[in-house]
């Protein structure tokens, strides 16, 4: 992980983190950077950060894909698309402050699919973000 994915990922925490209303329906310490298979829902888990630099001149420059998870184990999708909407809330343009001389220049919303886990019956609420960073 590089230091700006390392940066990313502690601001995002620290975000969601903050959202009262979103710690209110998942608890305390109920965000995670794996899939958890005996952690009782519900849970946002940080799935995944890709990141490949941007521009020619070599000016420490990412674009992060960040993936993030929200599981819920109520019938539907109510619970699962509530805690994206919070999420979207905390991070959609965010101006979160990063560690190690990383800058996060912007920080957008891409994606949300809900779907259903076939296995547990459980839904999630597949959410991706587009991180730019420079520095580090």
């Amino acid at each position: 992980m590089t230091d700006a994915q390392s940066a990313l990922s502690a601001a995002i925490v620290s975000a969601l983190n903050a959202n009262a209303a979103l710690t209110a329906i998942i608890g305390a310490n109920a965000i995670h950077d794996r899939l958890l298979t005996k952690a009782a829902m519900p849970y946002v888990v940080l799935r995944e950060i890709t990141s490949s630099e941007w521009g020619a001149d070599n000016d420490g420059g990412l674009e992060h894909q960040i993936a993030l998870d929200a599981w819920s184990s109520r019938p539907g999708h109510r619970e699962a698309e509530t805690m994206a909407g919070l999420i979207r809330q905390s991070l959609d343009n965010a101006q979160l402050t990063l560690t190690g001389g990383v800058t996060l220049v912007s920080l957008l919303h891409v994606k949300t699919r809900t779907r259903r886990e076939a296995k547990t019956d459980a839904h999630v609420a597949e959410m991706v973000f587009r991180a730019v960073t420079v520095g580090g």
